[in-house]
């Protein structure tokens, strides 16, 4: 390195060769001022970039007052007892506890401990202890101002097993207590902690009246809540015990291990204890037989501790502890320590109690021992593993990212040990309800149980659809698609070379039109000027490579560069800084005059892969490019021979579209993956026609089960012979779902015929609202339970999940996919308008500027005859006589055809007639029917009313005149003459006929193809 000497000070007076020189320079020139002499002046320019990131919602301030948290010293003990990570014990072997010591005294403890800390409670029923029945809260009274329920319990009536003190001497009392009970046995003072279990709803006690006696009097208690609407007393059941928090922590946390598994509230029965007991046979071999014990209740609620139930347990509790200190427990006593040391005891057993006492100190080392061994051990049902506390961190050293949960709780204390009101499990089975940290806890153990196949299958769809159900999201709810691009058809190559050829020496001329000023025209006294081109150069650096084109026209991958590679244009539903897009100017905010420009940049917006896209699109300098369509193809596995229609439905791989050219498939990696509540709807119909053929019967819509009394049932829905020719068929059985799902509404709208309604708010086509419809109403009509999925029950339950998802499925996604995700929220195909449809104007009269056609003579044909028939409106003698003659004549009939008396003989009764009226119209064959009325009885007097026996003539009316408006479409029209064959309105009283035409031509005469009839189905219940 060169070594340059300075000398200081400097020794000649310009500072030539000195550190300092050329520093400043001459700072001073005559009549002052500054020299530029040795200063260069810049622009300085500022570079900043705009982000803008999204971070999540931030939680409220958290304090000890949300937290539920009441004093500094129970945070304490609260932060304490978070850094204490205790083992995971298997509370189903007792034996895993006790071995060194005995079981006898391990179990009497035990019993004697649950005793003085169970969380008990005061019960009051209906039936009391000496079988007496009375109410079991009087004086109740509702505060709407306060919310709050005030009532008196007959303290007589209580049921108090465990002595839980509301007296004004409660402290004092319990602190002369020979044995020390929990302080939650102070009602007095901790009433806070007590709540009211009424009709599965809990109400915490707000404030209660001590008493003076705890065995005579009456206790007024307080309650937050309207608890009885509008009663005064009440002779329920009432159950007020610490709420389900206060339950959780004491059993959770002031119980050990041995008393939780006398109290296993995991099984049903609740407190049922499993003993795994050995037993000698004759033989003197022994075997594991496995009892059931369980802790009798007094009550819905307090443990049994005064009957002879009680009694009956200890007594079996006792026997099987000695059986296992006889034969596996007890161990220092009787097998680790010579007999000698017992030999001499005293008579009240001094060394066996030592003994006894070193082995419950060697069982407590032992557990812990036990619980190192399983440190790295995961299970699904708890015991014998991790820590639960350490699950979070075993899944981040695994690789997962663990900055989301599915639970989110504000209150810290009620996730770890519940709400305060949950008065039973969510779970069938289980007598206990889980609190938030041990869903937390599960959710975490289902992770790392299968994070093996995850990230085995990683990057694929099944690792992708397994993580889904994992988080318990239903198949129907869940849209997962991958897409490709079909590109219309090949590019015309010599049309291609055509136009490459223009820019092939490196430059392109785009001609533009622009006015020619010296071009100047006038057309009726107004002036022109004509227009003219000019042209643009342009440098191209684009060979042939570079355009998505191969020899034969089919699309093709161009080459990769920084500047355009494949999937090029991010996208995601956030901006953050894992996805996020390329930067550009922002030319808004920036600032490119003055001495300071002010450069910014910021985030292009999301393309999801269109930019790379629009190259296929739009070939550079060119008019020539590929019309792209986007379509599911969840298979993308073909062989190139396979074209047409590419069907594929299995295994979820699901495809159907239909492509001329393997080599016109462009693939790209985009999917969505979205929870879509109307998915959901559609598919449980689906579900539930394949299973009970309803509502979509495989046969089709116009499929309706024949019967006795009507062989050959019609239906509202087209079929065959109709106008349309159409037959609504969807076939849900033979159709996986995604197949249903494609096609089925194709099947239900007819652009012949088309029907749409408009209801004001989700419009639709009338038919696939009917489906719908029959769906939701499928158990009254049918006695079909359907699931009863609505927009607001699917919605709901999509929320619940939260997005937590979103960021676990990340993880398993290729690093190069753009993907769409959340919840999708749409009307489902039952309620969507998916084609436009354009209403007919009306009649009207329209102008048309044209010289009109004149034609004299007739419009038919020659040999088309016009043809008429009338009908009368009314059955013989119904206007004056009503409709009950009808019913009367059908009745008498069918008595003496088929039981061969008359109606007063028959033994029939006919106050259990129910009939069915119906208009029954036949043209030619076609068979319209109308039901209008529903009748009871034989010979009321009134008509019309749903207790009568037969319809008013105005139900006729009505009925006919909607009945025949379908002959219309028929080729048929009518009207409504009087007895003189004058035509007049159907409205009028002399309308008592009616004349049908044809508009058609027909060679049948209309007299013998048309008939108007009452129908009449009936029920009547005979003893012959």
């Amino acid at each position: 390195m060169a070594i340059e000497k300075f000398t200081c000070p400097p020794q000649t007076a310009s500072g030539a060769g000195t550190f300092s020189d050329n520093l400043v320079g001459f700072q001073l020139v005559a009549g002052g001022g500054l020299t530029q002499g040795n200063f260069e002046f810049t622009k300085g320019i500022k570079e900043k970039s705009n982000r803008t990131f999204t971070t999540g919602a931030f939680s409220n301030p958290i304090n000890l007052d949300s937290m539920g948290v009441n004093s500094v010293a129970q945070s304490k003990v609260i932060f304490e007892n978070n850094f204490k990570v205790y083992p995971n014990f298997d509370l189903t072997q007792v034996t895993n506890f006790t071995t060194y010591g005995s079981m006898v005294k391990r179990i009497s403890t035990s019993v004697e401990l649950i005793i003085s800390k169970f969380p008990a409670a005061l019960e009051v029923t209906f039936m009391d202890e000496n079988y007496l029945t009375g109410t079991t809260a009087t004086n109740i009274s509702y505060n709407p101002i306060s919310n709050e329920t005030s009532v008196d319990l007959d303290i007589s009536r209580i049921r108090n097993p465990f002595d839980i003190d509301f007296t004004v001497n409660a402290t004092r009392n319990l602190e002369l207590r020979e044995i020390q009970v929990s302080p939650l046995r102070n009602m007095t003072n901790q009433f806070a902690k007590y709540s009211l279990y009424y009709s599965g709803v809990g109400y915490d006690v707000t404030y209660i009246e001590p008493t003076t006696s705890s065995t005579t009097g009456t206790l007024r208690l307080y309650f937050k809540g309207n608890v009885f609407p509008g009663q005064t007393e009440t002779y329920d059941d009432l159950v007020i015990r610490p709420n389900d928090y206060q339950v959780n922590r004491v059993l959770n946390e002031d119980l050990d291990e041995v008393q939780r598994f006398l109290l296993n509230r995991n099984v049903v029965p609740i407190y049922t204890a499993t003993f795994q007991v050995p037993n000698e046979n004759d033989d003197g071999t022994f075997y594991i037989q496995n009892k059931l014990v369980t802790w009798p209740l007094y009550g819905d609620w307090n443990l049994d501790i005064l009957t002879n139930s009680f009694t009956t347990y200890l007594t079996t509790l006792n026997e099987i502890s000695l059986s296992f200190d006889g034969y596996q427990t007890n161990l220092v006593s009787r097998f680790l320590t010579t007999d000698s040391l017992k030999e001499f005891d005293t008579s009240d057993q001094k060394i066996e109690k030592i003994l006894q006492i070193y082995g419950r100190s060697f069982d407590e080392t032992k557990k812990f021992i036990n619980g190192l061994a399983y440190m790295n051990s995961v299970n699904y049902n708890t015991g014998n593993d991790i820590p639960s506390q350490l699950l979070k961190n075993l899944s981040q050293t695994l690789g997962w990212a663990t900055n989301m949960s599915p639970i989110t709780n504000d209150d810290f204390l009620g996730s770890v040990f519940g709400q305060k009101n949950v008065d039973k499990s969510d779970f069938s089975g289980v007598g206990q309800s889980q609190t938030p940290d041990e869903l937390n806890y599960q959710y975490y153990k289902n992770l790392v149980l299968n994070s093996a196949y995850l990230f085995k299958s990683k990057g694929t769809r099944k690792s992708i659809e397994t993580l889904m159900r994992l988080i318990g999201a239903p198949d129907a709810l869940v849209e997962f698609n991958e897409y490709v691009c079909l590109a219309d058809q090949r590019i015309n190559m010599s049309e291609f070379d055509s136009q490459y050829a223009n820019i092939s020496g490196g430059t392109y001329s785009k001609k533009l039109p622009t006015l020619d000023g010296g071009d100047t025209f006038r057309v009726q006294g107004v002036q022109y000027s004509g227009f003219t081109t000019t042209s643009i150069l342009q440098e191209v650096d684009f060979s042939k490579e570079d355009y998505p084109v191969d020899n034969d026209g089919y699309p093709s991958s161009p080459v990769n560069s920084d500047a355009y590679f494949y999937q090029m244009g991010a996208g995601w539903f956030e901006s953050t800084p894992k996805h996020r897009s390329p930067e550009q100017p922002d030319l808004t905010n920036s600032v490119f005059t003055g001495s300071n420009p002010n450069y910014q940049t910021k985030l292009t917006p999301f393309t999801y892969g269109q930019e790379y896209l629009n190259v296929y699109k739009t070939f550079p300098f060119t008019n020539l490019g590929f019309n792209l369509r986007q379509v599911v193809d969840n298979n993308k596995t073909w062989v190139d021979t396979e074209i047409g229609d590419r069907n594929n439905l299995d295994g979820g791989y699901n495809s159907l579209y239909y492509t001329d050219s393997e080599n016109l498939v462009i693939n790209v990696k985009n999917l969505d993956l979205y929870l879509n509540p109307a998915q959901g709807l559609l598919y449980d119909v689906w579900s539930m026609s394949r299973e009970y053929n309803y509502p979509i019967p495989n046969e089709g819509l116009n499929y309706t089960r024949p019967t006795y009394c009507d062989p050959n049932p019609t239906t509202i829905y087209p079929n065959k012979g109709g106008i349309d020719n159409t037959v609504i068929k969807p076939e849900p059985n033979s159709k996986t779902f995604f197949e249903f799902a494609q096609t089925f509404w194709k099947n239900t709208i007819n652009v012949r015929n088309r029907q749409f309604a408009s209801d004001g708010g989700t419009s639709g086509y009338p038919t696939l609202q009917s489906i719908y419809w029959r769906y939701l109403e499928s158990e009254k009509d049918a006695g079909i339970q359907n699931d009863n999925f609505t927009y607001k029950t699917m919605i709901e339950y999509v929320n619940g999940m939260g997005d937590y998802w979103i960021r676990l499925v990340e993880q398993m996604m290729p690093a190069s996919t753009i993907w769409n995700t959340g919840v999708k929220l749409e009307n489902s195909i039952f309620h969507r308008q998916k084609f436009v449809w354009r209403r007919q104007r009306g009649c009207g009269v329209v102008p048309v500027i044209c010289k009109p056609c004149k034609f004299t003579g007739s419009i038919y044909l020659s040999d088309c005859t016009a043809q008429s028939t009338i009908c009368s409106r009314y059955p013989n003698g119904v206007d004056e006589l009503g409709f009950n003659l009808v019913l009367a004549d059908v009745i008498e009939n069918w008595v003496i055809n088929e039981i061969g008396f008359d109606l007063n003989n028959s033994g029939c009764d006919t106050t259990t007639i129910n009939s069915d009226w119906f208009v029954d119209l036949n043209i030619n064959g076609t068979i319209l029917q109308y039901p209008f009325f529903v009748g009871v009885g034989y010979n009321s007097i009134d008509c019309g009313t749903i207790f009568s026996s037969s319809p008013c003539l105005s139900d006729w009316d009505t009925a006919l005149d909607n009945c025949l408006q379908q002959i219309i479409t028929l080729g048929y029209d009518y009207r409504y003459e009087t007895i003189n064959n004058t035509p007049i309105s159907g409205d009028d009283t002399n309308a008592v006929l009616v004349r049908i035409w044809n508009t058609n031509c027909s060679t049948t005469p209309l007299v013998e193809t048309l008939s108007i009839s009452v129908g009449i189905n009936f029920n009547i219940t005979c003893t012959q």
